[in-house]
């Protein structure tokens, strides 16, 4: 056992006397961690959005459709009207909207979406005929779908006290005993009755009664364990399998320098050379584990000082089954990459493999984002990934 220690410590002080080595096994995986970590547990989206409106009507009824789409969501900000003093609309020295120049902003995300009211719009209405109302997004900027909620809602009440205007008026005109002395008359019973179906909309005629359970506030998941519990697992799992299967390419390297063959020629059974080999970079791996959990953990801690809002990161409660995935996973990979080290016949040959399979395993196995996002299907298909595996250990554990 003494010599396959020492095999194994040789290998790892010629490994890391090379700068590049720590750089790689160190450096690149704990910025990746720290960049993803971040992204993966930001904030949920602004706290207000451009929504560009261009009212070709200009009537009272299409003020108020505006009033009432404010009303349904006041993270929308309706451009050019609500523009602030400092621009948000971002419309410059011109405050008007063309369609033009309105698509031109959805494609370059200034704004998230387009509204257009036709010209026309309250008079159409009124007399009882069909109106649309334009809605535009850019679906690259995936624009959020609480902005085209909040219009279909405002729609919605609009349609419903018009609806109620039109039978109110059918059921006066056909029933044979009171009718209208003149138009002027019609138009205001229509506009009695569609305001106050209107006013009856804003009071909630219906509601859904629900109780929520509160949850302690200690058990639920911060937006530092989603990111960071995501990342830094996430670019542990797939900076280990980069430099645990390394060890294919390193036995074609050693045996082009007659390192293997001069090791055999020693006191050496070569049980015991190639369960040298695979301590080392099974140390490697756990050395790779350890050195991301625990700047994971030291690097949101130092930040929970600057900011009581960002947390610590939790190792979950159960520290023997988060090492005990640690090591399934590093002697997994490390058997994986020993065994395809025996059909590899160059180093040329096994860098272009290591890439092949490390830039696959990785996101398919869950490494860059979570599983549970992408659909069903990939959810299979990404368990082929040994990555996955352990990415549901670590969530299981971090997220509990």
């Amino acid at each position: 056992m003494r010599k396959i220690i020492d095999i194994a410590i040789n290998d790892l002080i010629v490994f890391f006397r090379d700068p590049g080595a720590i750089i790689g096994v160190l450096v690149i995986p704990i910025v990746f961690s720290v960049v993803f970590g971040f992204g993966l547990g930001g904030s949920s989206g602004p706290a207000q959005v451009r929504v560009d409106v261009i009212d070709n009507d200009q009537s009272a009824l299409s003020g108020q459709f505006l009033a009432d789409l404010r009303a349904a969501n006041s993270a929308l900000v309706l451009c050019p009207f609500d523009n602030t003093e400092d621009d948000f609309c971002g419309l410059g020295d011109d405050p008007a909207l063309t369609e033009t120049r309105s698509v031109e902003r959805l494609s370059e995300n200034t704004a998230l979406a387009l509204i257009i009211i036709p010209e026309g719009f309250e008079a159409d209405l009124a007399a009882n005929e069909s109106v649309s109302i334009t809605y535009r997004s850019n679906e690259n900027a995936a624009a959020p779908s609480y902005i085209s909620q909040a219009v279909q809602a405002v729609v919605g009440r609009m349609a419903g006290a018009q609806v109620a205007a039109t039978v109110g008026v059918s059921i006066v005109e056909s029933s044979g005993e009171s009718q209208f002395a003149d138009d002027a008359e019609k138009a205001a019973f229509r506009a009695a009755i569609y305001e106050d179906a209107a006013a009856m909309w804003q009071n909630n005629p219906f509601a859904v009664s629900f109780n929520q359970t509160v949850q302690d506030p200690s058990t639920q998941v911060s937006r530092t364990q989603q990111g960071f519990g995501q990342s830094v697992p996430g670019m542990a799992t797939m900076f280990v399998t980069f430099f645990v299967l390394l060890s294919s390419v390193n036995i074609i390297r050693e045996r082009k320098n007659w390192t293997i063959q001069r090791l055999v020629t020693m006191p050496l059974t070569r049980a015991q050379i190639l369960s040298g080999k695979i301590l080392m970079y099974f140390l490697l791996g756990m050395i790779q584990f350890s050195a991301m959990f625990g700047f994971g953990v030291l690097v949101t801690r130092l930040l929970s000082l600057i900011n009581p809002s960002i947390t610590t990161l939790h190792l979950g409660n159960d520290f023997l089954a988060l090492v005990v995935i640690m090591v399934s996973f590093t002697l997994c990979m490390t058997a994986f990459g020993f065994a395809i080290g025996t059909f590899i016949r160059s180093e040329m040959q096994g860098a272009a493999m290591l890439n092949l399979l490390g830039l696959t395993l990785a996101p398919l196995g869950g490494a860059w984002w979570p599983l549970d996002i992408v659909p069903d299907v990939m959810k299979v298909v990404g368990h082929f990934s040994p990555i996955a595996w352990a990415m549901d250990g670590f969530h299981l554990l971090l997220y509990e």
